[in-house]
C-alpha cells in the first residue's frame, strides 16, 4: 500500500465498471481524484459525460467533470447499447439521480494538459475508455509523455478479444489512438481481458452491498443490471461478472493484487480481422541479447479474492454515501 496518495485523473466513459472504478478511487485513501474527463465509447459523448455528472452529484465527489471528445479519430461504430443499455448507465432497479450539474468550461484536453503541466511528475492518467483524448494529448503536447508519472489503462488484451476475436472494446473502439499512446514514450501499465477476466464481481458480493445498505440501493441495482447483462452473453452459471475498470484504480491503491510484467506492445490499425488488436510480445528471450523496446507493463495474474474485497468495500462505501445524501 502507498502511504502518499496517487494524484489522478480518470479518463472514462461511463459505463457500470466505470463507475465502481470512480467509487474505489473516491472511497480510498491511497488515491486523490483531482479530475474526470469523459469521451464517447459506451455510449455517445453526452451520455458519457452525463453519466460522470450523475455519479459525481450523487455521491457528493468534489471532483470536477470535463467534457472531451466526441468521436473517435477515425473509426466509427454503432455505441454497444445491448451491454451497458442505452443511456450507458442503465439499472436494474433505482436509477442515480438526474442533475443539473455542468461540466467545467475546459476541454477534456486541454484539462489534461493544464494540470499535468502544473504538476510534472505527480499525475497519473487512469484511462478506462477509448484513448482518444490521451492521443490528443500527445499530439498538441508530445513532451508530455515525460511529466506524467504514469498512464494506467484497462483496453487490449495478450490473448482474445471481446468485440472482435482479436480485440477488446476500448482499443478497438479508437485504435489510431491507441497506437499513438502506445508510441508515446509514456509510462504504460496495462489490464487487458487477460487480467481483468480473472476479476470477478461475484453474486455474494452484490449481496453485501445490499445487505450493507437495506432498503434502495442504487448501486447494487445498477451493478446487478451489469451483471445479469453479462450472464446472458456468458452464461448463467458464471461465478461472478468481469470487473474491468476497477482494475487500474486496484493497482494503485495495492499493487501486489497483480502481477506486471515488461514487454513489447504495439496496437494494430490494419483494415482486417485484426483491427484494434494489442500484439504483445510475450516470447521468452535471453537478457543479455534482448533488445527489443519493452513499452508497455502487462498485468499477467490477479489476486481475484483481494480485488473482490477491495471493489465490494468501494461499493459499499458509494451506496452508504448515495444513501446519505437522498
Amino acid at each position: 500500500m502507498t502511504s502518499t496518495p496517487h494524484r489522478i485523473i480518470i479518463d472514462c466513459d461511463p459505463g457500470h465498471d466505470d463507475m465502481a472504478a470512480i467509487l474505489l478511487a473516491a472511497s480510498h485513501p491511497a488515491i486523490q481524484l483531482e479530475a474526470i474527463t469523459t469521451v464517447c465509447g459506451n455510449a455517445s459523448l453526452d451520455n458519457t459525460t452525463n453519466n460522470a455528472l450523475r455519479i459525481v452529484d450523487a455521491f457528493a465527489l468534489d471532483v470536477p467533470v470535463y467534457r472531451g471528445t466526441v468521436q473517435p479519430l477515425l473509426h466509427r461504430y454503432d455505441f454497444p447499447a445491448e451491454f451497458h443499455g442505452p443511456s450507458g448507465l442503465d439499472s436494474s432497479g433505482a436509477d442515480l439521480p438526474q442533475t443539473s450539474r455542468k461540466p467545467g468550461n475546459k476541454h477534456a484536453v486541454q484539462a489534461i494538459i493544464d494540470l499535468v503541466d502544473a504538476n510534472p511528475g505527480q499525475i497519473t492518467l487512469v484511462v478506462i475508455g477509448p484513448m482518444t483524448n490521451l492521443a490528443l494529448v500527445f499530439a498538441l503536447r508530445p513532451d508530455l509523455a515525460g511529466k506524467i508519472k504514469q498512464l494506467v489503462f484497462m483496453g487490449g488484451s495478450t490473448g482474445e478479444g471481446n468485440v472482435t476475436p482479436a480485440a477488446e472494446f476500448n482499443i478497438w473502439a479508437d485504435a489510431e489512438a491507441a497506437r499513438m499512446v502506445f508510441r508515446s514514450g509514456v509510462k504504460l501499465v496495462m489490464f487487458g481481458l487477460n487480467a481483468t477476466h480473472q476479476t470477478l464481481l461475484r453474486r455474494q458480493d452484490i449481496a453485501a452491498v445490499r445487505a450493507a445498505h437495506p432498503g434502495t440501493n442504487a448501486v447494487a441495482d445498477i451493478m446487478d443490471f451489469y451483471c445479469q447483462t453479462y450472464y446472458r452473453f456468458a452464461g448463467a452459471d458464471k461465478p461472478g461478472a468481469p470487473m474491468h475498470d476497477p482494475c487500474a484504480i486496484a493497482y494503485l491503491i495495492d499493487p501486489s493484487l497483480f502481477t506486471i510484467e515488461q514487454l513489447p506492445g504495439e496496437v494494430i490499425v490494419a483494415d482486417t480481422e485484426t483491427y484494434g488488436q494489442t500484439l504483445i510480445d510475450l516470447r521468452p528471450q535471453d537478457p543479455a541479447h534482448d533488445t527489443r523496446n519493452k513499452n508497455v507493463g502487462v498485468a499477467i495474474k490477479a489476486d481475484a479474492e483481494g480485488f473482490a474485497r477491495l471493489v465490494t468495500q468501494g461499493l459499499i462505501w458509494g451506496a452508504g454515501r448515495i444513501s446519505t445524501q437522498s
